[in-house]
C-alpha cells in the first residue's frame, strides 16, 4: 500500500480542525482555491529551501526542507480528497503505466 488509511484519515483529521478555525476567523471554509493557494505558497517556501540547500538562495523561512516537503505532500493528498479522487489508485495506475512504458519489472 501507498499510503496507509491510517495517514489519509489523520490529514483529514487535521484538516477538519483547520476547517474549525476558518470557519471561527473567517465565517467560512477556504474553498478549493483557496487551498490550491495555500499549496502554491508551501511549494514556493519549498523551492527556497531547496535552493537554500544548493547554496544559491539563504534561509529566510521558519520551516524546515523535511517539513515542507511532508506539508506539500499533505496538501496533495487534503486536495485529493476534497475533489474525490482516490489518490492511492490513481497512484498505482500511474507507476504501473510508467514502469510499462519505461520496461521496469519489480
Amino acid at each position: 500500500m501507498l499510503l496507509s488509511d491510517q495517514l489519509l484519515q489523520r490529514s483529514q483529521a487535521i484538516r477538519q480542525v483547520y476547517h474549525g478555525l476558518e470557519v471561527k476567523h473567517h465565517g467560512k471554509e477556504w474553498s478549493l482555491e483557496e487551498d490550491l493557494l495555500a499549496l502554491s505558497n508551501d511549494i514556493g517556501n519549498l523551492n527556497r529551501l531547496v535552493m537554500t540547500k544548493q547554496g544559491r538562495y539563504y534561509d529566510e523561512t521558519p520551516y524546515t526542507l523535511e517539513q515542507k516537503l511532508a506539508e506539500n505532500i499533505w496538501w496533495l493528498l487534503e486536495i485529493s480528497q476534497r475533489l474525490d479522487v482516490d489518490i492511492q489508485a490513481e497512484m498505482e495506475t500511474f507507476l504501473s503505466q510508467k514502469e510499462s512504458q519505461l520496461k521496469i519489472e519489480i
